[in-house]
């Protein structure tokens, strides 16, 4: 998956007009579909082999398994030994103060909890840091409700790999400060569908413009389908805040509850996401990163 090595580092990113497509003038282009949840995480109920039926359908060449505080899913993926799709082992784990961090090339489950403990126990693995929806409500490690001090937002960065510009779950003003702050910070940047049901698999996925890359380094671009600013409802903003400041001194029954609510929510929601377009190229991005192991 190469050596790591890059020319040069840019914070420039190019959009693309959606529909706009020079594949054929480039070499043989590799799909990778990040932040994809099997059964085997609490909020998902797609069986792993669903996963990489749709997976193949999709085209997907990368498929990184990233199950809530669990790598066992991901684990029962690779040993398949599916030729078409390459699974990557890791896991979405989630800290003390629900800040969710994702470790990728993972070989063994991550106990821990304090935040700073997670980042280093990727690293000792060899794995790689990617933050997701960074800036998400209650789970999003940089979220506005944490307040979290500048110096704890540089050594932060210390450890990270990778950040998730675009999620396929989250809002269009998240994603957007997303890739504002991969830009400013000349991170790696990538795409990740969130997908917990077999329709979202593939539906955002980076696409790489080599068969030998580093993930989120090397030429690429995003797919993903077109958003547009929505307003939130204050009262829904003001129920989600009051329950996300309070869920660690609430009974576990309230969780299961609130979980469950969003489930049920979701089932007048399309299941079938928006048509994938190409909307972000990023030539080169990033100066830090270590080759995947």
């Amino acid at each position: 998956m190469g050596d790591g090595r890059v020319n040069r580092a840019t914070t420039q990113a190019v959009t693309v007009a959606p529909g706009h497509d020079d594949v054929a003038a480039r070499p043989r282009s590799v799909r990778a579909a990040y932040h994809v949840h099997t059964s085997f995480s609490y909020d998902s109920r797609v069986p792993p082999e669903a996963v990489l039926e749709q997976a193949v359908a999709a085209s997907i060449d990368v498929l990184c398994v990233t199950d809530h505080d669990t790598i066992d899913g991901a684990v029962k993926l690779q040993s398949g030994r599916c030729p078409e799709v390459k699974v990557v082992v890791g896991c979405e784990l989630t800290s003390e103060d629900g800040s969710h961090v994702i470790g990728l090339n993972l070989r063994d489950m991550i106990p821990e909890k304090e935040l700073f403990a997670i980042l280093e126990g990727i690293k000792l693995q060899g794995g790689l840091v990617l933050l997701p929806h960074p800036f998400r409500r209650g789970s999003g490690i940089f979220r506005s409700d944490a307040r979290r001090p500048d110096q704890l937002v540089k050594d932060v960065l210390t450890y990270v790999d990778i950040v998730e510009c675009f999620n396929g779950r989250d809002s269009y003003e998240n994603n957007q400060r997303s890739y504002r702050f991969a830009l400013t910070h000349d991170l790696p940047a990538v795409a990740g569908s969130d997908a917990h049901f077999p329709g979202e698999v593939g539906s955002v996925f980076v696409e790489y413009f080599a068969d030998d890359f580093v993930h989120g380094v090397s030429p690429h671009r995003v797919w993903f389908p077109s958003q547009a600013p929505r307003r939130e409802n204050p009262a829904k903003r003001k129920l989600m805040e009051l329950y996300h400041g309070r869920k660690d001194s609430l009974p576990p029954v309230v969780t299961t509850a609130y979980r469950a609510l969003k489930r049920w929510t979701r089932r007048d929601s399309p299941r079938t996401p928006g048509v994938s377009a190409p909307q972000y190229e990023f030539p080169v991005a990033g100066a830090r990163h270590h080759p995947p192991g």
